[in-house]
């Protein structure tokens, strides 16, 4: 495998790890509440961001966005200065960003909006004011469409994802016609798969009580029985058939975290800063499994970090020479086989 500087013409980047909602099924916190230890409140600033990534390296790019795995981008303080610096370092880049919407100002948006022009803003919303919140807690179904109307009025391309719970399945077209009705120009459900074979997701409260249960929705997809995975010989015959193409390939991508560090995807970004779960669970055991094997395949890699090398090198370091050592062979990655495989 081989990448070189000019060759990459996607950019995600995770601004900051810092998030004022409390997604139960979020990675950054305990099912709603408290805040996972590797969380450390991190943000790039925008002095960091113009060491890191030179305007003869951003004017290469044809898409630059953030979304990140713990952290809104809309968090970041130089969330709006960063954007501003891609787009005059690049005017044809295309500009885009995921959020749940809920921070920030109305005249921010707008402003936003002007700002990166040729681009779009994905905003999160989960159903109508009262049902949005039961996922999304910490934020406001009202202030999410005050924001995205002000983006709206002001030139920007707003598309919505939805995730589908049963508290929400019903309204899945009247939200739909609510938003394209104010300017949305697409929405997506998603039925999540973080429930496995789980039927009652607990939701608890900052002092770890019970609230409620998230459940499924009836199109919600099936997976293989969680107990099954704990079998080693079944998790090999999985990693034996799967034949890996490699996404980050397809669409020449890096992704870099809120700590400088650069790999080919967020997926694999995430493994690298989690710590073990402690929770006593067949679906923290089977992620503390999948963790270990890409920690094992980064570490003999080693993972490049903007902080201490520059761009240009980084992207010719021994990682990006030896990837191919994650999705071929008998001990392929766990991450790259459930997120780039055929047989996934």
């Amino acid at each position: 495998m081989e990448i070189g500087v000019y060759n990459v013409k996607r950019l995600h980047i995770e601004l900051t790890d810092k998030c004022q909602a409390a997604c139960p099924m979020c990675a950054r916190n305990h099912n709603g509440y408290s805040t996972r230890p590797f969380i450390k409140n991190i943000e790039v600033s925008i002095t960091n961001f113009k060491q890191w990534f030179p305007p003869e390296f951003l004017k290469t790019l044809t898409h630059f966005y953030s979304s990140g795995n713990y952290g809104d981008p809309a968090f970041a303080t130089d969330c709006f200065d960063i954007y501003k610096y891609v787009r005059e370092s690049s005017p044809d880049v295309y500009l885009s960003m995921h959020t749940n919407g809920s921070l920030r100002k109305p005249d921010w948006w707008a402003e936003f909006a002007r700002t990166i022009g040729h681009g779009e803003v994905t905003f999160a919303v989960d159903g109508f004011k009262g049902k949005h919140e039961l996922y999304r807690r910490n934020t406001d179904f009202d202030k999410v469409i005050e924001n995205m109307q002000a983006f709206i009025s002001a030139g920007g391309r707003a598309k919505v994802n939805s995730l589908v719970f049963a508290h929400n399945e019903n309204e899945q077209e009247e939200l739909k016609q609510f938003l394209l009705d104010m300017g949305v120009l697409e929405v997506t459900f998603k039925h999540t798969n973080r429930f496995y074979s789980v039927v009652n997701f607990p939701v608890y409260d900052n002092n770890n009580k019970l609230v409620y249960n998230l459940q499924p929705s009836k199109q919600t997809p099936t997976t293989t029985p969680l107990e099954e995975l704990l079998n080693s010989g079944v998790r090999q015959a999985i990693v034996d058939k799967a034949t890996i193409h490699p996404k980050c390939l397809d669409h020449n991508e890096i992704f870099v975290d809120c700590r400088g560090n650069l790999f080919p995807c967020s997926y694999l970004g995430s493994d690298y800063v989690e710590e073990p779960l402690t929770e006593i669970t067949v679906i923290n055991s089977l992620r503390n499994i999948s963790i270990a094997v890409t920690k094992q395949h980064l570490e003999k890699l080693t993972v490049p970090n903007l902080n201490t090398m520059p761009i240009t090198q980084a992207l010719n370091d021994q990682l990006w020479n030896n990837m191919d050592s994650m999705w071929t062979g008998k001990n392929k990655c766990l991450t790259c086989v459930n997120t780039c495989s055929k047989n996934s």
